[in-house]
């Protein structure tokens, strides 16, 4: 980690003092991964353990669509709240096209995020994540990289390239809920896929759609910041539920409350009986 953060301080400052800062972006998202391959390399460990193979095709797709559900829900209550109204399909350059055309233009967003995503992904899920597993529990292990992978964050956030004019702190906090419960659904799927692969379109496929889509269905009023994106509370109120979640549920939780509800229905049904 500390290569990471040294390699990323450079970054920082370009990002910071530069107004078309593209390509630093692109660097410091490539960070986490170059500080874990050069670790390998000292220490002379396999890069293969990294979770190069693909896995489950239903898992690589569900984590492609999780992000594209999860922003459903989060934008519908943003817009279903009146914290930010619905600008229409129209409004952005994907929806406004036929179905065909905005599933190649999808892809092809996908591939350019993938390319930063990777970056990272390789140093969070591909390195870290199995390392800290063979030691800590998963829900530590969430935990601990969802806190490191927020503060690698902040310098970003605290000087202001993430583009929100709420307080800093706001920002801050809100951001870490957010980071925190993405962490235990990266987690997951990384465990259950084996792959690093699953981890890669999370990330490629929220980025794309939150910053190139679901931004530009939203009017912003006077606080819509407040609630929306991944500085606002609503996303950080979504990222406190996951958490809770898992830590309540366990890692085979969507079966785990499957079987709660049925059984808790049971009960109410014998009760009216």
């Amino acid at each position: 980690m500390a290569v990471t953060f040294f390699f990323s301080s450079f970054f920082y400052y370009f990002i910071a003092n530069t107004e078309d800062n593209g390509w630093y972006a692109f660097g410091l998202m490539w960070c986490p991964g170059l500080a874990s391959i050069i670790t390998n390399i000292i220490f002379r460990q396999n890069l293969r353990q990294f979770g190069w193979e693909a896995g489950n095709i239903k898992l690589l797709l569900a984590s492609y669509f999780y992000p594209l559900i999860e922003l459903f829900i989060v934008y519908g209550l943003i817009w279903t709240l009146d914290f930010g109204d619905f600008a229409g399909f129209g409004s952005n350059f994907m929806t406004q096209l036929a179905l065909f055309p905005m599933i190649l233009m999808a892809l092809e967003g996908t591939f350019f995020a993938a390319r930063s995503a990777l970056g990272e992904e390789i140093g969070w899920r591909g390195y870290l994540v199995p390392r800290l597993l063979a030691e800590y529990s998963p829900n530590t292990v969430s935990l601990f990289v969802g806190v490191v992978w927020s503060i690698w964050h902040f310098p970003i956030i605290i000087t202001g390239n993430y583009g929100v004019e709420t307080p800093i702190l706001y920002q801050l906090v809100c951001f870490t809920f957010m980071l925190v419960g993405s962490s235990f659904v990266y987690t997951w799927f990384r465990i259950k896929s084996g792959s690093v692969w699953t981890a890669v379109l999370l990330h490629s496929s929220g980025n794309l759609f939150i910053f190139h889509v679901f931004e530009d269905l939203t009017i912003k009023s006077g606080h819509t910041a407040y609630f929306a994106g991944e500085t606002g509370l609503l996303f950080a109120l979504w990222g406190a539920l996951l958490i809770f979640t898992f830590i309540k549920y366990g890692w085979d939780w969507p079966t785990t409350l499957c079987r709660t509800i049925t059984g808790k229905l049971r009960q109410f049904r014998a009760q009216i009986d």
